[in-house]
């Protein structure tokens, strides 16, 4: 059976909403989600957590991640990548001789992707020899037709809607999809080759929007506390 590595990201501190990595959501904190998600599939792998902060640590490991190290300073600014994150974890495995076929990022702001998500994503990268890596996409809206660059007038917009020859209806476009923040998971060695979870061979995996909820502002954790209170998310109970 292949293995896994899941690797939740959780740097400390948050300007847009504080500490909220580990602000409670439902009762625990943001990062156990993500914790738990990843500990209930079915799939061989282990689940570390890359952090700066001890208080983060413990806290992880309170709901059953491992830490195999501390993320060091120059991974922990502003300017540092997630990419530059990943590859730190990876060369630590290979330096303690820890073989896997496949390496998932997990952020902690994506709390309502469900296991049964992870476990078929998965599924589908290792079915697909051609694809190099699968992420979590949600519809985007509205269509590009609509958007234009900020400016006085709305001379662009005008001119994409001149283009539409039949009345307006959301039937008549293509459905468009953006990366949700849910998930990011390569095959081990596609991923050291290109230092990317995006490749032409790289799949999407389609998430419902609760699924595909990204808390980057105070409003959407005010939809992520919505969802938890009128249990729209349905998942194991977190422990």
């Amino acid at each position: 059976m292949k293995k896994i590595l899941w690797l939740v990201t959780a740097r400390s501190g948050s300007k847009s909403v504080p500490d909220k990595n580990i602000k409670f959501l439902g009762g625990h904190p943001l990062i156990s989600y993500r914790i738990q998600s990843a500990k209930d599939t079915q799939l061989l792998g282990d689940v570390w957590v890359s952090t700066d902060s001890e208080k983060y640590a413990t806290i992880a490991k309170d709901y059953g991640a491992e830490i195999p190290f501390m993320r060091p300073d120059y991974l922990a600014t502003d300017e540092a990548s997630s990419i530059d994150v990943v590859l730190h974890a990876m060369e630590y495995a290979l330096k303690m001789n820890k073989k896997y076929d496949y390496i998932a990022l997990l952020e902690p702001t994506s709390p309502f992707v469900k296991s049964y998500d992870l476990d078929k994503a998965v599924n589908l990268l290792s079915e697909d020899k051609m694809a190099s890596a699968i992420v979590a996409t949600k519809e985007s809206r509205p269509n590009r037709i609509f958007i234009q660059k900020e400016n006085k007038y709305l001379s662009e917009l005008a001119n994409n809607l001149k283009t539409l020859k039949k009345k307006l209806g959301r039937q008549l476009f293509h459905k468009e999809i953006t990366p949700s923040g849910g998930f990011y998971i390569s095959k081990w060695d596609a991923f050291l080759e290109s230092k990317s979870f995006y490749t032409e061979t790289t799949l999407s995996y389609l998430l419902d929007d609760i699924s595909g909820l990204e808390i980057d502002e105070p409003l959407d954790w005010q939809f992520a506390e919505f969802i938890v209170e009128k249990k729209l998310f349905e998942e194991k109970n977190i422990k």
